[in-house]
């Protein structure tokens, strides 16, 4: 691994040809030998480090458990032009219910990993199509400061993942926020939401968006609570913009 990728990547860039090289190098070696971070950064434009995507639930939050049970050994090592991939988005398939499909498309985004679809195109029901295309969700995506999003809290089945997004203030960031639900029944829960315990202390506080439903929720300071409604296996994804203090 530690030759074959890098030479197979110099032959790349020798056809002058502008291409995106993916590699399945860290997947071979994590748990097994210490890995070259550094060559795999320099080498390659992404890397699966995971199992490969099944079209069920239990494949897609299984990735997105291993995700936030390893972030502090692979979040850092994501930025422009390298990123970690949790393999394809399956929505629009069989194996995902519409709640599910949301998660894969909030946690990816959230996760800044690459969005590769894997789906007929041709048939693809409009209500799944509409998630593949949020353009909002699409921008924490992109994002340009290009930061792993991380999961800051766990409390049985609610998650909550926050990514820095700009604009920016100085050292203060607007942040793109999902609640997961990974509950498989019952009722929708309610979440509390309190911007300090996430992180967000910009003391003229932050305007939220809902991104799924495209409406803003308010505006509140970092100690201010606000609540939002998550369906079992579902999720609820913000964008928390820095606020004007005029």
């Amino acid at each position: 691994m530690d030759e074959g990728y890098p030479e197979f990547g110099m032959h790349l860039n020798q056809t002058g040809r502008p291409m995106v090289y993916s590699c399945s190098w860290p997947d071979y070696q994590e748990g097994h030998m210490t890995v070259n971070w550094t060559a795999i950064i320099k080498t390659c434009n992404l890397w699966r480090n995971y199992g490969d995507i099944q079209d069920s639930w239990q494949s897609v939050s299984s990735i997105i458990n291993y995700y936030g049970d390893n972030q502090d050994d692979i979040a850092p090592h994501a930025g422009p032009g390298h990123w970690n991939d949790p393999d394809m988005l399956i929505i629009g398939n069989f194996g995902l219910s519409y709640e599910q499909s949301r998660v894969q498309m909030a946690m990816w985004s959230v996760m800044a990993s690459p969005l590769l679809m894997s789906v007929d195109l041709r048939t693809i029901h409009p209500r799944y199509k509409e998630i593949l295309q949020n353009r909002e969700i699409i921008a924490v995506n992109q994002d340009s400061m290009g930061v792993q999003g991380r999961r800051i809290t766990k409390t049985g089945n609610i998650e909550i993942w926050t990514k820095p997004i700009n604009p920016s203030n100085g050292s203060d960031h607007s942040y793109a926020l999902v609640v997961l639900n990974q509950g498989t029944g019952g009722t929708p829960a309610n979440v509390t939401i309190t911007p300090k315990d996430l992180g967000m202390t910009y003391a003229d506080g932050y305007t939220v968006t809902d991104l799924f439903a495209n409406s803003t929720i308010g505006k509140f300071t970092p100690d201010q609570h606000f609540y939002v409604r998550v369906n079992p296996t579902g999720v609820v994804m913000l964008r928390c913009n820095i606020a004007s203090s005029q």
